[in-house]
């Protein structure tokens, strides 16, 4: 799919009806390729005689060429965007949902008048850039790619920002489902939680990345001969300290996955552990009437009571009292 905008007068974003090639030679500003096939992509190739990466390629390319400049003064940039995907498990009771993270990686390639992206799917950050775009919620003019690049980034950030938001939320709620007795009480599936804390430490890792990501990208673009103009350096500077509070914050996310996973390890352990006391102390409560019940089960004679009518009631008596007395020491103790 080729989506195209150009800008209008009062500087905001509009789309652009593209049916072919011919209709790319309109004064556009910004060319968005989700996923485009080869017909495609040729359309931008004869337009403006720029070579697009593969999706292939854009997975495989080296950390060390993610941003540069080219011989043509064209910027040539590779970052990733995190994506949200929910994954539903039913079963006859209930409906589980879980969410899944993905990273994609996204190419920018900013020519003098306009800007060009290429993506494998549609993001929800160049969504909200776009609906913003067309409200001009920014107050830029949009005659300038470069500001399109940086309103890109920062609905990333902004996306990244939510993100971290949504997880501390759930984590809240994390924390008193496995500290409060009471919940524990009904039940709490611990495995399950266990999932959940993992997938969530999966989101912070990529989230991370992510914004690593970013930070690199940020100083690059903040050296002299990036953008080759300094009006764009106050913008950076914001983008560059709202990424460095985030990284803070995902820190602490991360510490307190940690802290709630191993919480949860060591109820799953206590569990467990009682679960083996309770079986060990079974046999302990057995032992007394069973060494009683063997003995007289022997072929002796001169077993005392062996031959008494009340034999059976008395050797009962024993077997009872040699149960019960096991069973409330074990209760006085609150072993059981």
């Amino acid at each position: 799919m080729l989506e195209a905008f150009y800008a209008t007068a009062r500087g905001s974003l509009e789309d652009a009806t593209i049916n072919g090639g011919f209709d790319l030679h309109q004064d556009l500003v910004w060319i968005d390729l989700i996923a485009p096939s080869q017909e495609e992509q040729q359309w931008v190739v004869d337009a403006y005689h720029q070579n697009l990466p593969t999706l292939k390629s854009l997975e495989d390319i080296s950390s060390s060429a993610r941003f540069y400049r080219d011989d043509d003064g064209i910027l040539h940039i590779s970052t990733y965007f995190l994506t949200k995907n929910k994954n539903y498990q039913a079963d006859s009771e209930h409906e589980d949902e879980s969410i899944l993270a993905t990273v994609q990686t996204v190419a920018f390639i900013l020519k003098k008048d306009k800007l060009l992206t290429l993506r494998g799917e549609k993001l929800l950050a160049f969504r909200a850039f776009r609906s913003r775009a067309r409200r001009n919620d920014y107050d830029i003019d949009y005659h300038d790619p470069i500001w399109i690049l940086l309103g890109l980034f920062e609905a990333k950030l902004d996306e990244l920002a939510d993100i971290l938001e949504d997880i501390h939320k759930d984590l809240e709620k994390y924390s008193t489902d496995v500290l409060n007795n009471h919940n524990r009480e009904k039940n709490l599936d611990l495995d399950d939680m266990v999932t959940r804390l993992a997938q969530q430490e999966d989101m912070l890792g990529k989230a991370q990345l992510c914004l690593i990501d970013l930070r690199r990208i940020l100083t690059f673009l903040s050296r002299p001969r990036a953008l080759g103009s300094h009006i764009y350096d106050a913008e950076i500077r914001e983008m560059s300290e709202d990424v460095r509070s985030l990284i803070e914050h995902n820190a602490f996310l991360f510490q307190k996955v940690r802290f709630l996973m191993d919480t949860t390890s060591g109820f799953i352990n206590t569990e467990q552990n009682d679960t083996i006391r309770r079986f060990s102390i079974l046999p302990s409560m057995l032992a007394p009437p069973m060494l009683i019940s063997s003995v007289y089960g022997m072929n002796i004679e001169e077993l005392p009571y062996a031959h008494s009518h009340i034999s059976l009631i008395i050797v009962g008596g024993f077997l009872a009292v040699s149960f019960i007395g096991p069973y409330f020491y074990f209760k006085w103790k609150k072993w059981i």
